[in-house]
């Protein structure tokens, strides 16, 4: 048999290919010549970066929103795309696994990581794919090639956990740990421990963890822990809280979120003997849903050390009325700390339902330290008739930090910003405060409690006026006061409260007696529909030095 018709079969092969390889040398020059291929390298690898959804602020990145999907898809794009991300670090430096994550993908991923490149693993609600994490682990994370930073771990069942631990090796230069399961789950029922934790990561500085159902009776084996963050679905023995936070040397920053109670908590005999020193905290979160609960814990605390960051809040609806022993408690936690010079009074959403009861968050803060906050979140209680349903009065049960102008919350404040529409007791309160400079609040009316102080047009039922409330001068010390006009969605309600605004400074004045009371420095009107006419800008420059009318854009 002739072998001539194999030959040519041969040559028409390569000729194929040659015209095959030619056509895509064309395409390729085509496409550099689309006004997106001029970008420079560096710069499309930067837009490569920005495009990926990075771990979130809780660790947890969102099924809908998975990186590895975008890594894929720019690499298919076009060979420009490809050789680009291949070439760029960045896009690599963050490996998401999850149960659908082939080790085909992963072996991609480790060909494209760099020498002493740091990489951060996320690996979220694995509930069988504990074999992608081994392979991560075993074969893609070198030593000598990479160093990880972060490892953000999120499984169904503790076995899992147990898995990775028993057959990897990690490093002891690891920074941050986050791990969630449930402990004691009923698949395996092994429980992995903070030993088991602590002698794979034996320098752990930062760890994140959050178990079922009970609290983790072994965190001291942490000795270097820096930051603590627990989320605990009961808390049977508070003492264990009270042994790490005085056992940890280096913790300097600690949050605590308890999810739920197994009964009724009982203040009586659970607190420790002697106070609890925080020394050497700077930031301290407490969130629970229990309020007795949340006292226990918080009574025996002493912050002496400069904190930086404090946030408690209780969403504990049941038992609204043992609010009023959150502040008490709070304020001798800080015996050696100066009265805040800042307060922001602000409706708080706790989640996304749409019957959620009412919290009301008070953040409080210094002028010379920016940054440092001490935030408080209670549920509060509304009128029975509000005279707004859009938004209703909040009972004095939300003001409770207002009802002494010489507490520690409000001796020495210097500017407030109201975003709630609080009672009459609340703006008796604050109206009294001596050093109050500056003034922030949002318009309801024409006819609200704020408008009211100001007027001197108080009504107390029955006539019966307490001497206590008495607001001879309101708010001595004003210097400026800012207008939120944006909930007066009718036209031209934002000038009839600016004059009806006005109208109450000048009662202030004209109220003062003896007193003199200066003109205010200046007005501000923010997220305003109207323009302002000339006989209200009028009213309003007899009683302040500077008007300000910004619209809404």
């Amino acid at each position: 048999m002739s072998s001539a018709p194999f030959e040519s079969q041969i040559e028409l092969d390569r000729e194929i290919a040659r015209l095959e390889q030619q056509l895509l040398d064309l395409k390729r020059r085509r496409n550099a010549m689309s006004p997106i291929s001029r970008i420079p390298p560096e710069l499309l690898s930067n837009i490569f970066f920005l495009a990926l959804c990075f771990l979130e602020a809780d660790g947890v990145t969102p099924h809908k929103l998975d990186p590895n999907v975008t890594k894929q898809a720019i690499c298919a794009v076009s060979h420009h795309w490809r050789e680009t991300s291949f070439t760029d670090p960045k896009l690599w430096m963050e490996i998401h696994v999850r149960d659908s994550t082939t080790t085909k993908y992963l072996d991609l991923v480790g060909k494209n990581l760099r020498e002493n490149q740091e990489v951060y693993l996320e690996a979220h609600d694995i509930v069988k794919n504990s074999s992608a994490l081994r392979h991560i682990f075993l074969h893609v994370l070198k030593v000598e090639k990479t160093r990880l930073k972060r490892v953000v771990i999120s499984a169904r069942y503790s076995y899992i956990f147990r898995e990775i631990l028993r057959e990897s090796s990690l490093w002891e230069d690891t920074v941050t740990l986050d791990l969630v399961f449930y402990r004691g789950s009923p698949f395996g029922k092994i429980d992995v421990t903070g030993q088991d934790i602590a002698a794979v990561f034996p320098h752990i500085r930062e760890l994140r963890l959050a178990t079922m159902p009970g609290f983790p009776r072994d965190l001291l084996h942490f000795l270097n822990i820096t930051d603590l963050y627990l989320i605990v679905y009961i808390v049977d023995d508070i003492h264990q809280v009270f042994e790490i936070l005085k056992s940890a040397e280096r913790l300097v920053s600690f949050k605590l979120v308890v999810q739920h109670t197994r009964h009724a908590f009982e203040l009586e005999g659970v607190l420790p003997s002697a106070e609890v020193e925080l020394s050497r905290l700077k930031r301290f979160e407490l969130d629970t849903r229990d309020t007795p609960l949340l006292l226990a814990l918080l009574q025996p605390l002493r912050f002496r050390g400069n904190m930086e960051r404090v946030f408690i809040t209780t969403c504990d609806t049941r038992r609204k009325e043992l609010s009023h022993l959150v502040i008490p408690a709070i304020i001798l936690a800080f015996p050696d700390t100066s009265a805040p010079e800042t307060v922001k009074v602000m409706r708080v959403s706790v989640n996304s339902a749409e019957d959620e009861p009412s919290f009301v968050g008070y953040e409080m803060g210094w002028i010379a330290r920016q940054g440092h906050r001490l935030t408080v979140v209670l549920p509060v209680l509304q009128n029975d008739n509000p005279s707004s349903v859009l938004a209703p009065e909040i009972r004095p049960l939300s003001t409770l930090p207002f009802m002494d102008p010489n507490s520690w919350i409000l001796n020495n404040v210097q500017d407030i910003e109201v975003g709630t529409r609080p009672t009459l007791p609340f703006w008796e309160c604050i109206a009294r405060i001596p050093t109050l400079r500056r003034l922030t609040v949002t318009a309801w009316d024409i006819d609200d409690c704020f408008l009211r102080i100001l007027r001197g047009d108080v009504e107390r039922p029955g006539n019966v006026r307490d001497q206590d409330l008495e607001v001879p001068m309101p708010f001595p010390a004003l210097r400026s006061i800012k207008v939120n006009t944006e909930t007066l969605s009718t036209s031209g309600l934002d000038v009839d409260y600016a004059r009806a605004l006005g109208q109450a400074l000048e009662a202030r004045a004209a109220g003062a007696g003896e007193e003199k009371v200066g003109k205010i420095r200046k007005l501000e009107f923010r997220s305003c529909m109207s323009e302002l006419g000339e006989e209200t800008r009028g009213i309003l420059l007899s009683v302040a030095l500077c008007v300000r009318w910004k619209m809404k854009n």
